[in-house]
């Protein structure tokens, strides 16, 4: 079986059985998924250098959440297949996965399609939990360097006060001493004063 055609089988045999059920269509190698809360997708993606011997894709989770932006105060689309993710991960960061892509050819057919058809179950409950704006926070702070403006809105919104100045100061403490950190501080600024705050000192 060459590879093209092994990876048609890995999808029908890993993917599908799992994402199907559970509400996810299928768009190419894509598959999305609305509920009334949120709008979820697992994405495989090829490598740009894949050739007859060689094989690589990689695997990309994403969710966005409505509420989350009309709580910050961005206008939410009519669709939500139309709003751009607020929460966007590589598998490997979700999954205990030996290395940051899937290459076809190091794997057996059998071996692969059991391990893939468990993170495709490990990705879906993940994303599962995340239906709420609360629930995006929570993931993106599990993730985030610092400097997610977005995150910083969040806790300017829902006045906490805490996680507002933990996020400064761990913003200010990686990056302070770049180049850039005046425009990334003045971007920290322009949120907390749309919100009638100042930065934390």
């Amino acid at each position: 079986m060459d590879l093209e055609a092994r990876l048609g089988a890995l999808v029908a045999e890993a993917v599908v059985p799992v994402l199907k059920p559970r509400g996810y269509r299928k768009r190419r190698l894509t598959w999305m998924r609305e509920t009334p809360d949120a709008a979820h997708e697992i994405a495989l993606q090829r490598s740009h250098g894949n050739g007859r011997d060689h094989l690589r894709i990689y695997i990309e989770v994403a969710a966005y959440v409505p509420a989350f932006d009309e709580a910050i105060g961005r206008s939410v689309p009519a669709s939500m297949a139309a709003g751009t993710a607020q929460y966007r991960q590589r598998f490997e960061d979700v999954v205990d996965w030996p290395s940051q892509w899937i290459d076809l050819e190091a794997w057996s057919q059998d071996e692969l399609v059991r391990r893939l058809r468990e993170a495709m179950e490990i990705l879906s409950d993940h994303l599962d939990a995340i239906r709420s704006a609360d629930a995006l926070a929570a993931a993106k702070l599990a993730v985030s360097a610092g400097l997610d403006v977005d995150l910083f809105a969040w806790w300017c919104v829902t006045a906490n006060e805490a996680e507002r100045t933990a996020q400064y100061r761990q913003a200010l403490a990686t990056f302070g001493e770049e180049e850039r950190w005046p425009r990334l501080r003045a971007q920290f600024a322009t949120v907390a004063t749309r919100h009638g705050l100042s930065l934390p000192d």
